[in-house]
C-alpha cells in the first residue's frame, strides 16, 4: 500500500511559492569606485597644480561624487532607454493585429556609464558672451518714431498769449544782460591785469632803450635811433595802459595797436641791436630781461584785448564814465 503522504505530493505538487516579481526583478547596478591608482593620479596633478595634497576627508567626498555622477548617468540612461521602448511599443501595437498579445521581456542588465576620474576636477567651461544684435532697419525706424513722438508733444502745448510771449522776451532780455554784466565784472578784473602788465611792459622798453654798449662807437646812426623810438614807445604805452581799465573806447583800438607794434620793433631790429651792441656790456643782464620781459608783455596785452569775451562786455556795460 503506498504511503500517504508521498500519495498526496503527487496530487497537490510542490506547494512552495515563488514571488514572480522577485524573478522578473532586474539586477542592482554594481557602480565604480575610485581606485587607488585614480587617487594618485588626482594627488599628482593636484601637486602639479601647486596645491596641497587631498586629506582623507577629501578623498572620501571625491569616492562619494564618483560614484554619486555614475548613479545619475545610470537614471538619465535608464529614462533614455525606458522612452525609446515605449516608443517602439507604440509603434508596434499600431503595425500589429489586435489579437497580438505582447511578449513577456528578460530583464536587460543596465550599463553603467564609463565615468573618468580626471574629470572630477575640471570646470565647466564658461558660456560664450551672447552679444545683442540689433536690426539697423529697426533702429532707424525707432528713431524716427521718437523725433515723431517729441514733436508731436510740442504741438500739443498750448499756444501762448501776446502777453505771455512778451513777458517771457523780457526775461530773456533781463537773463542776456546779467549774464554781460557777470561777464563784465570779470572783464573789470581782467583790465586790471592788463593795465599792470602794460605798464611795466613800457617800463621795460624805456630801461631797455637805457641800456649800456658793449663799444661806445656803436652808440649812434641806427642803433641810437631805435633808442629813442624805444623809449617814446615806452612812455606811450605807460600812459596807454591806463585807458584799458578806464574803458575808453577811442582809444581801444589803438592801444591794442600800439602794443602790437611795439612787440614787432622791439623783435626784429631789437634782437639786432641785442645781439651785436648791448649783449655783453655792464648791466646787460638787465638789459636782456627788460627786452624779454618786454616783448612778452606788449604780446599779451594785444593778445587780450583782441579775443577777450570779458574784456569785449566790460567795454560795452551801459554806464559808461568815459566816452
Amino acid at each position: 500500500m503506498d504511503d500517504p503522504k508521498s500519495l498526496e505530493a503527487q496530487l497537490l505538487g510542490d506547494m512552495t511559492y515563488s514571488d514572480p516579481r522577485k524573478q522578473n526583478a532586474p539586477a542592482q547596478p554594481q557602480y565604480q569606485e575610485l581606485t587607488d591608482e585614480q587617487v594618485a593620479i588626482l594627488q599628482q596633478q593636484r601637486a602639479a597644480a601647486g596645491q596641497p595634497p587631498y586629506t582623507d576627508e577629501e578623498i572620501a567626498e571625491l569616492k562619494a561624487e564618483f560614484i554619486n555622477r555614475q548613479r545619475i548617468q545610470a537614471q538619465e540612461a535608464a529614462i533614455a532607454a525606458q522612452a525609446a521602448a515605449q516608443q517602439q511599443a507604440a509603434a508596434a501595437l499600431l503595425s500589429e493585429p489586435e489579437d497580438y498579445s505582447v511578449r513577456e521581456k528578460a530583464p536587460v542588465q543596465e550599463a553603467l556609464p564609463q565615468v573618468d576620474a580626471s574629470a572630477l576636477l575640471e570646470e565647466p567651461a564658461p558660456e560664450a558672451p551672447r552679444a545683442a544684435a540689433f536690426n539697423q532697419e529697426d533702429l532707424e525706424a525707432a528713431k524716427r518714431a521718437a523725433a515723431k513722438r517729441a514733436s508731436d508733444s510740442l504741438k500739443d502745448l498750448p499756444e501762448k498769449t501776446e502777453e505771455e510771449q512778451k513777458r517771457a522776451r523780457q526775461e530773456m532780455a533781463m537773463l542776456r544782460l546779467q549774464q554781460q554784466e557777470d561777464l563784465a565784472a570779470k572783464g573789470f578784473i581782467q583790465s586790471i591785469v592788463l593795465t599792470i602788465v602794460g605798464a611795466l611792459s613800457g617800463v621795460c622798453l624805456a630801461v631797455y632803450s637805457m641800456g649800456s654798449y658793449s663799444d661806445p662807437g656803436l652808440k649812434n646812426g641806427a642803433f641810437a635811433f631805435f633808442d629813442k623810438c624805444y623809449m617814446l614807445l615806452g612812455v606811450a604805452l605807460f600812459i596807454l595802459s591806463f585807458s584799458i581799465v578806464t574803458r575808453i573806447r577811442q582809444v581801444r583800438s589803438l592801444t591794442s595797436f600800439s602794443f602790437g607794434l611795439s612787440a614787432v620793433l622791439m623783435f626784429l631790429p631789437g634782437i639786432v641791436q641785442l645781439l651785436t651792441a648791448k649783449k655783453g656790456a655792464d648791466g646787460s643782464a638787465v638789459t636782456i630781461a627788460a627786452y624779454v620781459l618786454g616783448i612778452i608783455g606788449c604780446l599779451a596785452v594785444t593778445f587780450i584785448m583782441s579775443t577777450s569775451d570779458k574784456i569785449n562786455a566790460y567795454y560795452k556795460k551801459s554806464e559808461i564814465t568815459y566816452e
